[in-house]
């Protein structure tokens, strides 16, 4: 089975080149799943919890601002009503992220009891609830369910979490450790630095008085300020079920196919919303005419 890992990953890789949309934070997980497993077999145990751990560990860093705290608990919480009044401590958000963030340490705590297992099940367990109730993002569902798994099966098995000198599996940990650290800075991806549910992603809206006849039914059904302005995210996902991948190289691709096939290019233009994640007030925005494409 080993012999096939390394064509895989070189697959998946590919198909990730033809479409930059395909880059969706669990494939990049899978992807260094298999490359762990495929560089050695017999200590992918200690290395996969390293791995696990640095998806925890940056997946609650990234939530330790207000975008999240006070902007998606909150939305998660009016999934049901008996848990909106959670909504309204924001604390609360900054909570679920140390949580997070916790898991990392219990992964790498060598004497940690097999019954922790049961918490990481508890914990994808809610966020399953949860977005099944909001009707909302059912992609990620699979990838919740196997976060759980993993991390049952690996705390069901002591190990010393200590890492072997094995140059492969040292650096696919550090594409998942130390990258996600320039992810901060808008220098690495968003989608392979763990930002998980952060809501600091960069946005992207086109705006045009005469929508584009190619995308007449999703305009129709998701524009706004009326009917003049599409967010791009709504239409990857209406597309292809996925967000799209978040860069400006991106958003100018989308930005130039909108731009070609409306009637009124003159008048259209691509605005990009970007943030700092801990300070809501120097958000910007970005405008791109359609003439400067």
């Amino acid at each position: 089975a080993r012999a096939f890992l390394l064509p895989l990953v070189v697959f998946l890789l590919c198909m990730c080149v033809l479409d930059l949309n395909r880059i969706q934070p669990w494939l990049w997980f899978y992807t260094l799943v298999l490359g762990i497993v495929f560089f050695e077999k017999n200590t992918a145990h200690t290395a996969l919890r390293w791995l696990l751990a640095a998806v925890y560990f940056w997946g609650g860093v990234n939530k330790l601002q207000p975008y999240f705290a006070e902007d998606n608990f909150t939305w998660f919480t009016e999934a049901f009503m008996a848990t909106r009044f959670l909504g309204e401590y924001p604390a609360l958000g900054y909570g679920v992220a140390l949580l997070e963030m916790a898991l990392a340490v219990v992964l790498l705590w060598p004497n940690a009891n097999a019954w922790w297992r049961w918490a990481f099940v508890g914990f994808h367990a809610i966020i399953i609830v949860f977005l099944l109730k909001a009707q909302w993002n059912y992609v990620v569902l699979p990838w919740n369910a196997a976060m759980a798994a993993i991390a049952f099966v690996l705390l069901s098995t002591p190990a010393e979490p200590k890492l072997q000198r094995h140059k492969g599996q040292i650096a696919i940990l550090i594409l998942a450790w130390l990258f996600p650290l320039a992810g901060l800075f808008q220098y690495w991806p968003y989608q392979l630095s763990w930002q998980l549910y952060s809501n600091t992603q960069p946005e992207a809206v086109f705006y045009s008085p005469v929508p584009c006849a190619q995308v007449g039914d999703v305009w129709a059904e998701k524009s706004f300020d009326e009917g003049r302005r599409l967010l791009l995210d709504d239409w990857s996902y209406a597309s292809i079920g996925v967000p799209m991948f978040y860069s400006e190289h991106t958003f100018r691709q989308m930005g130039r196919y909108l731009c070609r096939c409306t009637s009124e290019p003159d008048s259209s233009r691509l605005e990009i919303l970007l943030v700092k994640p801990w300070d809501k007030d120097a958000e910007q925005t970005k405008i791109i005419s359609c003439d400067l494409e």
